[in-house]
């Protein structure tokens, strides 16, 4: 199997898929341990419902309130995301292109 030599080539592998790769690492590291926390309890806590919202006070500063749907309709992506990412082979596909190792936020 020749080498691809191509310096575009060797650019973008270096700059652009090995940094994705991770960040693609690090991020399903803290999905599954926001997905902790969710099954946890505080899932429980926050619930679901489009009526109650979290009175966080940021509304002076320009950012939005969310409500119990929004965080539990992101929590549900987040569950696609960790599925997708648990599947056989999809770890190793993602650490492969890795450097560094993966380092506690």
């Amino acid at each position: 199997m020749p080498d691809i030599t191509n310096t575009q080539a060797i650019k973008f592998c270096n700059e652009q898929i090995r940094p994705l790769s991770e960040k693609f690492r690090a991020l399903k590291a803290e999905v599954d341990a926001t997905l902790v926390d969710w099954n946890g309890g505080i899932g429980t806590t926050i619930g679901s419902s489009a009526d109650d919202s979290i009175a966080d006070g940021r509304e002076a500063e320009g950012i939005s309130r969310l409500t119990a749907a929004d965080v539990a309709n992101l929590v549900t992506q987040l569950q696609a995301y960790q599925t997708q990412l648990d599947q056989a082979g999809v770890a190793d596909v993602i650490n492969k292109p890795c450097v560094r190792p993966l380092s506690a936020s």
